[in-house]
């Protein structure tokens, strides 16, 4: 993650005066300049160019400051960058428009909580569980801020309330992930841990869930602690997948098969709640398994290019065929990853 600390302090303009000589090209103020400057912005921070992100939608808000859509963009990027009191400020804003979209004010409560302001984030969490009751973000967001809130007063008895939450979710899940695979497939991850953990980044985002095969470890990132047990076992057979082939490549067929075998327990097990991340590779999955497939290339490209197409056990009729001593197109590519995510 950037620090925003080190590139500039908005409140006392030395960013905006640098940027008036470096600002995107604008030849109109016209909607049209708009839409193209946001999906440039759109563009920069997908690709985690978040500094630039932000030139773009500071400037498309000089052009449409009644945009609030381009405030929530901004209240994402400042948050990015660790500014929680302008992305406080941009989301609050988007708010005043925008009153009933949840994700938001589970944006707003993050930014909150991230600068210790946790009854405010509370109130944000709770108004995004109001909007939709199934919501597994904000209800998991409110356990996390009660426990910072706790400790406040009693660090101990807050580690030890939180241990003991996550444990019993993390057997939970487990249970459903046992229940959920074949037999002999669990049987071959036996020798393999199971924990919460510190997560990997790829692409400056946490991995929500990793493989580690040098010390055969399965780690749930410590975000996701006060997850349903639904959730934590999603992640739990997709990275079950990189865990049974017992090798520490992973490829673009690899994820694309986690992903749909974890896809399909979250539609099977999801029993009416929501989660962000797995909703929406569900969606994808049910319009078409290549929807969901291809999304998952594009994806994992963008984070590495060098990522190789197929690994040993992926597709597993070909492994036979996998040679590590040969320098050919088809091994060429291939990567070595101590953590695949």
């Amino acid at each position: 993650m950037i620090s925003i600390s080190s590139y500039c302090d908005i409140k006392n303009n030395k960013y905006l005066n640098s940027f008036a000589a470096n600002r995107p090209k604008v030849n109109s103020f016209s909607g049209a300049d708009v839409v193209n400057i946001l999906s440039q912005g759109d563009k920069a921070l997908n690709e985690n160019r978040i500094e630039e992100a932000l030139k773009y939608y500071q400037e498309a808000l000089k052009i449409a400051p009644d945009n609030t859509d381009i405030n929530r963009k901004l209240g994402k990027t400042y948050h990015k960058l660790k500014n929680y009191d302008l992305a406080e400020e941009n989301f609050k804003i988007y708010l005043k428009a925008n009153e009933k979209d949840a994700e938001v004010w589970i944006e707003l409560g993050e930014s909150q909580r991230q600068k210790a302001s946790y009854r405010e984030a509370k109130n944000s969490f709770e108004t995004a569980l109001s909007i939709e009751p199934s919501n597994d973000l904000a209800r998991r967001s409110i356990l996390e801020t009660e426990n910072n809130i706790l400790s406040c007063f009693s660090p101990q008895r807050a580690y030890e309330e939180k241990q003991e939450y996550a444990q019993n979710n993390l057997k939970e899940a487990l249970r459903m992930a046992v229940e959920y695979m074949t037999p002999n497939y669990m049987q071959d991850l036996a020798n393999v841990e199971i924990k919460y953990g510190q997560t990997a980044s790829m692409g400056g985002t946490s991995n929500i869930a990793q493989y580690e095969d040098s010390i055969k470890t399965i780690t749930i990132s410590n975000a996701y602690q006060y997850a349903s047990p639904q959730v934590i076992a999603a992640y739990l057979v997709h990275e079950s997948v990189h865990a049974k082939d017992a090798d520490p490549y992973t490829s673009v067929r690899e994820e694309q098969d986690a992903y749909e075998i974890a896809t399909k327990f979250w539609i099977k097990y999801s029993n009416g709640i929501n989660d962000p991340e797995m909703d929406y590779a569900a969606d994808l999955y049910k319009k078409s398994p290549t929807q969901l497939r291809d999304r998952v290339e594009e994806i994992y490209v963008l984070r590495d290019p060098s990522i190789a197409k197929t690994s040993p056990n992926h597709p597993p009729e070909k492994k036979k065929f996998f040679n590590f001593s040969k320098q050919n197109a088809a091994t060429q590519s291939i990567k070595r990853y101590d953590i695949i995510a």
